[in-house]
């Protein structure tokens, strides 16, 4: 594989770990030239963003040991049976018929229900940690990991996550819903970061998954696995100027939610999130699924199977041949959103039992403004504005006549025209697109650049054909490393 010179400036920003972020939140400088803070327990990270009293203030936090936010200021991480006394989750499996469609309405069951509904905010109080502004986090190592800790970005601004292992928090009062769907859904509270009506974030090169507490080690009961996690990164209510980039997120079901409902009206004109660079390995859907947001989704990995125990990617094409289920996707439209995609890689894995569908690439939930640049599907170039397109027109005669048989008026969406005139980044930010999807393809041996030690290994596609030797990229590593250095101190 070759790199022009026109597509190195991408490339350096990986392999040097970049000091600045483009894209939307291009603005975001964290907590540049503030307090530094060197953490080992959740104790000491709440002190350190509270900032002697000054919360607002600038900080820069970094995570020297695994934090855990179930631990309480002694260092004891708590149980649901010490969180509520009396609670049992296997308890509350009991209270359901063996197939799990009908609760056992037993004095004894619903005590354990009121317990369970009772411990769902003291959970919330002990594991939400509030993200103050003007504040960088960042890891230092391969021990800096965060787990059983739902970090909420809210009202804040000026922020940057960065180098870090975040684990998604198992919720231990969930829900399990015979009702849900055609075969009933666990539902569960706590994502493992949520930017809430904030400004100016930069989310990079972290590495974001379910970690050690995966769906597939969960019990087995009602057909499905236990599902105890929520999202990993959602971007929600007016939040805005948000970069995504350099990610590795594996191994979760509901990934990245931009935008929570379509009810939200006050979410136009915001949401505005710029994903590129990531890694998406095994993540069943929302890749992100966007409502009223303008996202640019581009030069992205993804990798998904229909076969993954825990985390199988199944689609209306290949599995559940009716719109009315809950499909898995990559790219999800929903209403009121315009969403641009650009050389990413989208690669789907099937066998004699399920095999592939390209439908798993874009799906629509309402929305009808979408558009695509470059990308492939399992190496092809596939038309995936017409797929988007089609699932718009698909969803648009579902809903209808849903709201037909139940005697409701339509919503507007329906009567929209899909539309490839997507917003133009460029007006707005200036960034440059790596068209090889070799080189997007080997981000999974590359992203995130803690996990890779070797700088030479990390750009070893530059080859004796290129124009620049690997000395040639060493030196312009340094060169930008010295660059930021000075623009640091102007600044």
């Amino acid at each position: 594989m070759k790199f022009s010179k026109l597509n190195l400036s991408l490339l350096l920003a990986v392999a040097a770990n970049a000091t600045s972020p483009i894209g939307w939140g291009k603005n975001t400088t964290g907590g540049e030239g503030g307090v530094e803070y060197h953490v080992n327990s959740y104790k000491e990270l709440k002190d350190a963003l509270n900032n002697n009293g000054n919360p607002s203030g600038p900080k820069i936090i970094y995570i020297e040991s695994p934090i855990n936010g179930a631990e309480d200021d002694n260092g004891h991480i708590l149980s649901a049976e010490e969180l509520v006394p009396g609670f049992s989750f296997q308890k509350y499996l009991d209270c359901f018929t063996e197939d799990g469609s009908e609760w056992l309405n037993t004095d004894e069951c619903n005590k354990i229900n009121e317990l369970r509904l009772q411990g769902a905010p003291i959970q919330a109080a002990q594991i939400m940690v509030r993200i103050t502004p003007n504040t960088t986090i960042i890891g230092t190592g391969d021990d800096s990991r965060l787990e059983e800790m739902s970090i909420q970005i809210k009202e804040s601004e000026n922020v940057i996550i960065k180098n870090l292992s975040v684990e998604a928090p198992n919720d231990l009062f969930a829900e399990w819903d015979p009702t849900d769907g055609i075969h009933g859904s666990w539902n569960a509270e706590y994502d493992a970061i949520v930017v809430h009506n904030s400004t100016n974030v930069w989310i990079d090169n972290c590495y974001l998954s379910d970690g050690a507490k995966g769906v597939d080690t969960t019990q087995f009961v009602f057909g499905k696995y236990i599902e105890l996690h929520d999202g990993l990164l959602d971007i929600v209510n007016s939040a805005d100027y948000v970069t995504v980039s350099n990610n590795r997120f594996e191994n979760h079901q509901k990934t990245s939610l931009i935008g929570n409902s379509d009810g939200r009206t006050t979410d136009r004109d915001h949401l505005k999130v710029t994903i590129y660079n990531n890694v998406f390995v095994n993540c069943n859907e929302r890749l992100p699924r966007v409502r009223y947001g303008k996202v640019h989704v581009f030069n992205n990995y993804y990798y998904a199977e229909t076969f993954k125990p825990g985390y199988p990617s199944l689609t209306v094409d290949n599995y559940y041949h009716d719109d009315n289920a809950n499909p898995q996707y990559f790219i999800g439209l929903g209403v009121y959103s315009d969403v641009l995609s650009e050389y990413n890689s989208f690669n789907y894995v099937g066998n004699e039992e399920i095999p592939a569908a390209d439908d798993i690439v874009v799906y629509s939930y309402g929305g009808y403004t979408f558009h695509d640049n470059g990308s492939e599907y399992n190496g092809k170039n596939l038309d995936f504005d017409k797929m988007a397109e089609e699932s718009f027109k698909l969803k648009v005669k579902t809903k209808m006549a849903q709201n037909a048989i139940n005697g409701k008026s339509n919503p507007a969406w329906t009567d929209a025209t899909f539309t490839t005139e997507t917003f133009e980044p460029s007006e707005y930010y200036d960034y440059e697109v790596v068209k090889s999807i070799d080189y997007v393809n080997d981000l999974i041996n590359k992203v995130p650049t803690w996990m890779f030690n070797d700088v030479e290994s990390f750009i070893k596609d530059v080859d004796e054909d290129s124009e620049l030797s690997v000395e040639d990229v060493d030196a312009e590593i340094e060169n930008n490393e010295d660059s930021a250095d000075d623009s640091a101190e102007e600044n």
